[in-house]
């Protein structure tokens, strides 16, 4: 898969379970997500819920991700997360 179609497909799985991960109950609204929603600052994720978040993408995707390497700008967004992960999945 390339790296756009690989891309997509993560930000696909994101917009399927961070809603799990921010552990939202069927009555709550999820906000709208896209590339430039904040991940800690529009969403509240916090460092637990994002290691969860990058568990819950390698189960789902069937990949493993080097989270060795992801820094704070790789968290900054669903679309830097994207970005590390498509870069970053084995």
């Amino acid at each position: 898969m390339t790296g756009s179609g690989l891309r997509a497909q993560v930000i696909e799985n994101i917009h399927v379970v961070l809603p799990r991960v921010l552990a939202r109950g069927a009555d709550d609204a999820v906000p709208e997500l896209s590339d430039h929603t904040r991940l800690m600052e529009d969403l509240g994720l916090t460092s637990a819920a994002t290691l969860e978040l990058m568990l819950e993408l390698e189960e789902s995707m069937d990949i493993q991700i080097d989270v060795e390497q992801i820094g704070p700008d790789d968290l900054a967004s669903i679309g830097a997360l994207a970005d590390f992960v498509a870069g970053h999945a084995s």
